[in-house]
């Protein structure tokens, strides 16, 4: 039988795996739609003004990267939450990333 804290463990590689399988795939537009959490409507938006890079030029076409899933669900919380303006919520999550790659670069020593 399994502990509570073997259960934690189990649940955490499952994520983690999860990550990593998403990050490796590229999704359609109406399935990146639905594993983030908006709509086809919101990415349309947010590709037209350049927040979002995609391949192929109409949305039927659009194919985006598993690691953009962070991204996306971050913009739109900051969007939802603090009525930020799409291009002001890019805005913030590049920075939280280069301050994120930033401190690793100094962990490093490099």
């Amino acid at each position: 039988m399994m502990n509570e804290q073997d259960a934690m463990n189990q649940d955490r590689a499952e994520s983690v795996l999860s990550a990593v399988l998403a990050d490796e795939q590229a999704f359609d537009c109406e399935h990146f739609a639905r594993v983030c959490g908006v709509s086809r409507e919101w990415l349309a938006v947010h590709v037209r003004a350049g927040i979002l890079s995609t391949d192929g030029g109409e949305p039927a076409s659009w194919m985006f990267s598993g690691t953009e899933i962070r991204r996306v669900r971050l913009i739109h919380a900051l969007e939802r939450d603090f009525n930020a303006l799409p291009e002001l919520a890019a805005l913030v999550i590049d920075l939280q990333d280069e301050v994120a790659r930033l401190r690793a670069l100094l962990r490093r020593g490099g």
